[in-house]
């Protein structure tokens, strides 16, 4: 066999051995990545109706709102491709640097003089077995990408897709919607409240008019049970009002309130004195009612702040515990000061057929207010309003 022709053997089995110095491995690794919460308004649902105190400082009834959702689970797809070397090229190098060295070997060592075709065969199995030999363990590398990053964005891909998934999610509160309903009456600790509801929910008698807005801070929990005249029919709401609730939004009913609401250091004691009570039931376009006048004069020499009243009428918890609200009253000036208080008619006709007895408690900031109460005793005049 000549130097040549076993040169075309060696090669011709490097390229049968291996067509490239190095492996290619690839790997798909897919795991959990984000998920994307899509609340759906459209299908809302109306939970139990409550009763909340607004920034104002009203009563309010409303319907909360909970809302089916959409979980979109993402997932992370990554591609890990490897080059490795080719071991079958790496020992096709081997074979054929060997052969070609003991080929040259053989040649320089040999009696004839002059070179054979021994060593141009053994200097072409060396230089072909070289680069089989380091070839391999060149430009190996890890290459790690992501699936996305592989897909053309003008060309949806299937498996880009797949790497979300989508499943229903729990329900969540989204809002709130007012309570349909004209009228409502409140039990509160034994009170009977009774207003009428307007279009947005709100009821027409503010927690502060049987709760002290000056004092809202020390009030007592209160439970609350409405019973609500709504589009529906007769509903049942029933919420706790506690002193926290109340005081925070205390601020805003007195800044909002008709009257002089400030407070200032005492300089001068003021002198209280009340007029006679006059109380009378009147009928207007909402129904019966109570009404409360309160005669109030200063005589000096101070001027009084957060002056109020509230009533004691413990045999008629439909106007028991209201506040009268006077503000400030200056040295000299006289105001009197009236409330109205709705009656359903079992309240209103309780009262026409008693005899009264109802007195007010006044309070200023300063602690100058008479510590008599005011009273009223007898029966109570019927009158309708103009």
């Amino acid at each position: 066999m000549t130097g040549d022709t076993l040169m075309n053997r060696l090669t011709l089995l490097a390229a049968l051995a291996a067509t490239a110095c190095h492996i290619v491995v690839q790997n798909t690794t897919t795991v959990p990545d984000t998920t994307e919460r899509i609340v759906h308004p459209e299908g809302a649902v109306a939970r139990r109706p409550t009763l909340v105190v607004t920034d104002a400082g009203r009563l309010r009834f409303i319907e909360p709102l909970e809302c089916p959702t959409e979980e979109i689970a993402h997932q992370r797809t990554t591609i890990e491709r490897t080059s490795r070397p080719n071991l079958a090229t790496f020992t096709v190098g081997v074979i054929a640097t060997a052969v070609g060295g003991v080929m040259m070997t053989t040649a320089l060592f040999s009696s004839r003089a002059g070179a054979s075709p021994y060593t141009y065969a053994g200097l072409a199995g060396v230089a072909v077995g070289l680069p089989f030999v380091i070839g391999p363990w060149l430009g190996n590398r890890t290459e790690v990408r992501e699936l996305r990053d592989l897909v053309d964005p003008g060309k949806p891909d299937d498996r880009a897709s797949a790497l979300a998934t989508r499943r229903p999610g729990p329900s969540q509160a989204c809002g709130e919607r007012p309570l349909a309903a004209t009228s409502a009456t409140l039990d509160v600790s034994g009170l009977e409240i009774h207003g009428d509801v307007d279009r947005d929910g709100v009821f027409s008698i503010s927690p502060y008019q049987w709760t002290d807005a000056y004092a809202a801070a020390s009030a007592s929990p209160a439970a609350v049970t409405a019973q609500v005249d709504s589009a529906g029919g007769p509903r049942t709401v029933a919420t706790v009002l506690d002193a926290g609730t109340l005081a925070r939004h205390a601020a805003a009913f007195l800044a909002h309130a008709e009257f002089d609401a400030t407070i200032e250091p005492l300089k001068l004691v003021p002198g209280i004195v009340p007029g006679a009570l006059r109380v009378s039931l009147v009928t207007g376009e909402h129904g019966p009612a109570l009404r409360v006048v309160l005669p109030l004069r200063n005589d000096g020499p101070g001027d009084a702040w957060a002056l109020r009243g509230q009533l004691t009428v413990p045999a008629a918890p439909a106007i028991d515990g209201r506040m009268i609200y006077v503000g400030k009253l200056v040295r000299g000036a006289a105001v009197s000061r009236e409330l109205t208080i709705p009656l359903t008619p079992a309240a209103a006709a309780a009262l026409r057929s008693a005899t009264l007895e109802l007195s007010v408690e006044l309070r200023d900031a300063h602690g100058t207010a008479p510590a008599t109460p005011v009273r009223f005793h007898g029966s109570v005049a019927s009158e309708r309003l103009k």
